[in-house]
């Protein structure tokens, strides 16, 4: 990636776990970056599930039974043939 592509991110960390850190690093064969990136990917990623999640759960609340449709009528509604359902 190009630098117009990141960000740089500093932060403090404790340096009574820092031996640590490397240690789990070299176990994992992974620079601290590499690890780092990998575990602020995952948390963004836990992040977006839970809110699409909340939001799914929240529609759900919202719907109109009157509104709804089985899935059959949906699926031809939305022209796709027995081959293309789920």
């Amino acid at each position: 990636m190009s630098s117009k592509e990141t960000v740089r991110l500093n932060f403090e960390f404790p340096r009574e776990e820092y031996p640590y850190l490397k240690m789990m690093c070299a176990a994992k064969g992974m620079t601290f970056r590499q690890l780092a990136t990998n575990l602020l990917f995952e948390a963004i990623e836990e992040y977006e599930d839970k809110a699409l999640g909340k939001e799914a759960r929240k529609r759900l609340k919202e719907m109109d039974s009157k509104n709804t449709i089985s899935f059959d009528k949906a699926t031809k509604e939305a022209g796709w043939k027995d081959s293309d359902k789920i």
